[in-house]
């Protein structure tokens, strides 16, 4: 009988192990491809831009003087603009969908055991109250600690289920851990000028200021002083716009790198923080097999195991979304990591 129960323990013991590792990584870019195939709104992301191409070739052939050329660029750098947030927010919405339905299956296991603790809690204030070792006010203190987990633990139920939803509106998949994607190693090495040379809100602006300068060079030598002094005050304008618009950009890549930086040092730190809560937990199963710790410090560590988990998730999550910003201001497809 022992040996059955020693037995029993021990599987027990190892399948909590199991769960608390994180699930075999996925690939990005085969998670990527499989919810652009099934998502209709990125294929009409592609049909934009391609319509934008379009209608640009056809102005740069009708353009009767360099203006009409020019406003044509202009409308397609603006489009093209828009194609890369639309690109962005669509990687984004897949990687905060994939990221959720993991965290929702840490919530769940968390609330699980912090109700198993809340039900032991309750057993033992019933002993208690009965014996009159604890007054009624710290037992209905007890009966509503236990009612406002068993709250929690519906509401953990239904955030995944819901978080399982949106996952399978915005791949096209049924969620499976195997999805979730591994951070992959990645090395910011463009420099500003490459930066810069794709940014599409100075790539406007340096239209804009080509547009003012030709129209401030083709006025006419009888034009009057108020219509030269428009379009003098045009041309300014559109030249603190271009100086600004540089400024931002230059800014926005120091930006870009450092945060990038940050998120990977964070994820280097949580990855540590996880292996340390890894390594206390798998104690306390130690300890808990030998009756040392209670059933309920057992779930302690797991739980505080499972925020680790979190953490290192969200920092994961953070990563590829940091990395997906740089390449989309690169003018690349994030999708195709």
């Amino acid at each position: 009988m022992r040996t059955q129960k020693k037995v029993t323990m021990l599987f027990m013991a190892v399948s909590l192990i199991a769960s608390t590792i994180p699930a075999a990584a996925g690939s990005l870019k085969d998670l990527f491809g499989a919810a652009s195939a099934n998502n209709q709104d990125y294929a009409v992301y592609s049909l934009d831009l391609e319509l934008a191409g379009l209608r640009k070739t056809k102005g740069d052939i009708e353009a009767k003087v360099e203006l009409d050329r020019l406003q044509a660029q202009s409308s397609y750098i603006s489009a093209l603009a828009s194609y890369r947030r639309s690109v962005l927010n669509f990687y984004n919405e897949v990687i905060d969908a994939t990221f959720a339905v993991a965290t929702a299956e840490l919530d769940k296991e968390a609330s699980s055991l912090s109700m198993q603790n809340a039900s032991v809690d309750r057993q033992s204030a019933d002993t208690r109250f009965a014996g009159g070792l604890i007054s009624e006010e710290v037992y209905k203190e007890i009966e509503i600690a236990y009612k406002t987990q068993a709250n929690n633990n519906e509401l953990a139920l239904w955030t995944l289920e819901d978080s399982k939803r949106i996952f399978l509106a915005t791949t096209g998949m049924e969620w499976a851990p195997s999805l979730l994607p591994e951070a992959p190693d990645f090395k910011a090495s463009a420099g500003v000028e490459e930066w810069l040379a794709s940014d599409t809100s100075l790539q406007v602006a340096q239209v804009a200021n080509t547009i003012q300068g030709i129209k401030f060079a083709s006025l006419a030598a009888n034009a009057s002083a108020y219509d030269r002094r428009i379009q003098e005050t045009e041309s300014l304008k559109a030249k603190v716009s271009l100086a600004n618009a540089e400024s931002d950009s230059r800014r926005a890549f120091e930006s870009g790198v450092n945060s990038l930086k940050n998120q990977q040092n964070l994820l280097q730190i949580r990855s540590a923080e996880y292996a340390l809560k890894e390594s206390a937990y798998n104690d306390g199963l130690r300890q808990y097999e030998k009756g040392i710790i209670s059933q309920s410090d057992k779930n302690l560590r797991r739980i505080a195991l499972i925020t680790a988990h979190k953490n290192l998730l969200t920092a994961k999550k953070n990563y590829l979304k940091s990395i997906g910003s740089y390449l989309s201001a690169l003018g690349e497809n994030p999708l195709e990591i």
